[in-house]
């Protein structure tokens, strides 16, 4: 008998916008989970980009947490890549180390 391991490959969803805040989630939430329902790749890692964001806060908090939460369900998991200062310390302060906590930073 042989085990069948999930797959380890990335699928890059782009970037997450300068604002990740109340102003944005609901959209952002909604994008999200209708690219969800287009998705195959159980066991890929979804990508966001992280660098461009300049304001973050609990309700972007929030839309994240449910996207990954979706992925998860799905055998998936979320990876915030390259994540800004700001983002960063957002989460920090939100509780949410662990968010991005396996975040790939680039020098400079």
């Amino acid at each position: 008998m042989s085990a069948t391991f999930p797959s380890c490959s990335s699928i890059s969803w782009g970037s997450l916008p300068m604002e990740v805040s109340i102003y944005t989630a609901a959209e952002l939430r909604s994008q999200w989970l209708a690219a969800l329902e287009h998705e195959a790749g159980e066991g890929a890692a979804i990508e966001l980009d992280g660098s461009a964001v300049e304001q973050f806060d609990a309700a972007g908090a929030q839309s994240l947490l449910a996207l990954a939460h979706a992925l998860s369900a799905r055998g998936q998991r979320l990876r915030v890549t390259r994540a800004s200062d700001a983002l960063v310390h957002a989460c920090r302060a939100l509780g949410l180390g662990d968010m991005i906590a396996s975040t790939v930073r680039e020098p400079g």
